[in-house]
């Protein structure tokens, strides 16, 4: 019986690493358009809004990878036995996340034929302290070997090691999120990324978006009786991430619409009314993204894996939304002087874009699947 059930998941797990593949090809159009006409004429970017979907993409997979690494942490470093689900396949997560980040970023600095490598170590031994795109590669590059430690540790069963390297690890990913954060605030002239709260909805999102992925894996992996009370504290925990992203939202709204900075009070009507970013705002981030999961935990009362698996998916794409919102609606408004009116520029995300965003979460897909097919992901007494 027990080989039947192995048997079963191999050909399931063998099933996904296929279509991850078909899912991962469907970038090699976007690349064949950066290779044929240039990054230029394959995005929908601009002088006037450089950052697009390939930059919303970074963020929200380097996100995932913060937030599933510090519900990993709070199991097998602080303890809480109620986190301490599938650590194994999270920590796979994390890094499969982080990977696909790389991969994104990767298309948007540069076509393939420019020596990206070489570039990365150039600017790695730089020692350009003061910038924090430097900073940026520094803490990233420097993320995943101890996430593959920490993953190995794991696998050995080397408790005290993969201790240390999940605490590391964690702390260095919260730091490099929060980097990240700054690489967009320190921006002055996009007023929008530079809020007070812009830095701490980034990386509380984040997490609330690694609690979602944690509550999916859960139900996916048919082990939801067995970790019935972990859904309870991760569905619980979760709806306070979630009523925590509100009210950040809320006063974001109420101050910044009436802030001293007039072109950031313009830039929150584009989220307002009939802004152009009014639906995306108000049904995926708000709707969609925070009330509409908090509205089925409530009514799960916290313990139904199918409710808290549904609101940890539409978490993750309210997190996706939110970096959409966040990044673009921070370039689209401009003023060149201050006896010009604002200049409302236009962003639409081109299929080469859309291509390779999708190839990045086939990327992910590979990566963990590959790992559930060679490595044991099964936690003790799992099997």
């Amino acid at each position: 019986m027990q080989n039947s059930v192995k048997f079963t998941q191999t050909k399931h797990n063998n099933l996904w690493l296929v279509l991850s593949f078909i899912i991962a090809a469907i970038g090699l159009y976007g690349m064949t358009q950066v290779f044929l006409h240039g990054q230029e004429e394959s995005y929908g970017i601009t002088r006037e809004v450089p950052w697009g979907l390939l930059i919303i993409g970074y963020s929200f997979f380097v996100g995932i990878t913060l937030g599933t690494a510090v519900v990993g942490a709070l199991g097998h470093v602080f303890g809480i036995q109620s986190f301490r689900v599938l650590s194994k396949k999270l920590a796979l997560v994390s890094i499969a996340s982080l990977i696909a980040g790389f991969f994104i970023i990767y298309w948007d600095l540069a076509g393939p034929y420019d020596l990206q490598v070489l570039r990365l170590v150039v600017y790695f031994t730089e020692f350009k302290v003061t910038s924090p795109i430097w900073w940026l590669v520094v803490l990233y590059a420097s993320e995943l070997p101890l996430l593959a430690l920490e993953i190995y540790f794991l696998l050995s069963k080397k408790g005290n090691s993969a201790f240390y390297a999940s605490l590391v690890g964690t702390s260095l990913s919260i730091v490099a999120y929060g980097t990240m954060a700054l690489v967009f605030d320190a921006n002055g002239s996009r007023p929008l990324w530079h809020t007070s709260s812009f830095a701490l909805f980034f990386i509380i999102s984040a997490i609330a978006g690694g609690f979602g992925v944690a509550l999916l894996m859960i139900f996916l992996n048919n082990v939801a009786k067995k970790y019935k009370n972990s859904i309870s504290v991760l569905s619980k925990a979760l709806f306070f991430l979630l009523t925590f992203m509100l009210v950040i939202d809320f006063w974001n709204v109420v101050i910044n619409s009436y802030s001293s900075d007039i072109l950031l009070g313009a830039t929150m009507k584009l989220f307002l009314h009939n802004g152009v970013l009014a639906d995306n705002f108000y049904f995926y981030e708000i709707i969609l993204g925070i009330l509409t999961p908090m509205f089925l935990l409530l009514i799960g009362r916290f313990k139904t894996p199918t409710l808290s698996a549904i609101a940890g998916i539409l978490t993750v794409i309210g997190l996706f939304f939110s970096r959409y919102d966040a990044v673009i609606g921070g370039q689209l408004l401009s003023r060149p002087d201050n006896n010009m009116p604002f200049i409302l520029h236009s962003y639409i995300p081109s299929a080469s874009e859309i291509s390779l965003f999708i190839s990045s979460i086939g990327v992910l897909l590979i990566i963990y699947f590959l790992g559930a097919k060679f490595f044991n992901l099964e936690e003790d007494g799992d099997e």
